[in-house]
């Protein structure tokens, strides 16, 4: 909106929660201008096609990298592949400062320098040229995330030894996340789909285990945004999972035998059906 511009929404692939670039051929018109991708969870999207999309109708790429710091395609970071990746670094982001802040990345020197400008009252030589805001990244966010970064492919993979911990769930009742091949997942969240959640959620609440579930509505069914999104594609699928997805303990601190504790009492759970 500070844009001028306007979103047109469309539907995920069910295994792995990223937009499914099937459907952009169809949300296509000559007013859309980018395409934004979203590594939801930690999960890379289908990025090599969406890129192969933008290119062939001349469109910019932005890769929305909040969840995946560090996360890999095909060998390479997220967030290097489209024109403009950007990243949330709230504290509880895999690469989190600890207070709000955010980064953006990109390789092209007009944009680069344009994005500098909005940052900063979109000054040039201490004159606004063109309309900005007050958006930097203050200094002491700075020093803890240049602390933080080294240790961020280390931290993700501890949330991965997790991961391998809670994929022995899988079942046709409980589904855990999938893994695209030859990408690295890093589990910002770990998101399953289960039809008994609110049951599940409850039981484990009884044994001191707080899931969570990321997100409750679809955006285009929240009141501030009802009939106001322009839809590219049914959202079934969207529809869907929001009403199966629980989000289980997920953080690199996470001592090895409490995930093995949250295991117990899930299998528990689903042996007393």
């Amino acid at each position: 909106e500070a844009t001028g511009a306007s979103a047109v929404v469309v539907d995920l692939e069910s295994d792995f929660f990223t937009l499914d670039p099937a459907l952009l051929q169809g949300a296509y018109s000559r007013e859309v201008k980018a395409v934004v991708a979203v590594h939801i969870y930690g999960q890379p999207s289908k990025i090599d096609e969406i890129k192969d999309f933008c290119s062939e109708n001349e469109l910019f790429l932005i890769e929305d990298t909040a969840q995946a710091h560090g996360a890999r395609f095909q060998g390479a970071r997220l967030g290097s592949i489209g024109d403009v990746g950007t990243f949330s670094c709230y504290p509880t982001k895999n690469f989190g400062a600890i207070g709000d802040g955010g980064l953006i990345v990109t390789d092209n020197k007009d944009l680069a320098e344009k994005m500098r400008m909005i940052r900063e009252y979109g000054w040039k030589d201490r004159v606004s040229a063109i309309k900005g805001r007050n958006s930097r990244l203050d200094e002491i966010q700075a020093a803890v995330l240049n602390v933080k970064l080294p240790h961020l492919d280390e931290d993700n993979q501890k949330r991965r030894n997790i991961a391998d911990i809670y994929d022995q769930l899988s079942s046709d009742n409980f589904i855990t996340p999938a893994r695209r091949q030859n990408c690295d997942h890093v589990f910002h969240l770990y998101v399953c789909k289960t039809k008994y959640r609110d049951q599940l959620i409850k039981f484990l609440n009884e044994r001191d285990i707080f899931p969570g579930i990321h997100y409750i509505q679809p955006i285009h069914l929240q009141p501030a945004y009802l009939n106001d999104l322009e839809l590219g594609s049914k959202l079934t699928v969207t529809e869907s999972i929001c009403n199966e997805i629980i989000s289980l303990p997920m953080y690199p601190e996470l001592p090895i035998s409490d995930a093995q504790a949250v295991c117990s009492a899930i299998k528990e759970f689903f042996r007393d059906l």
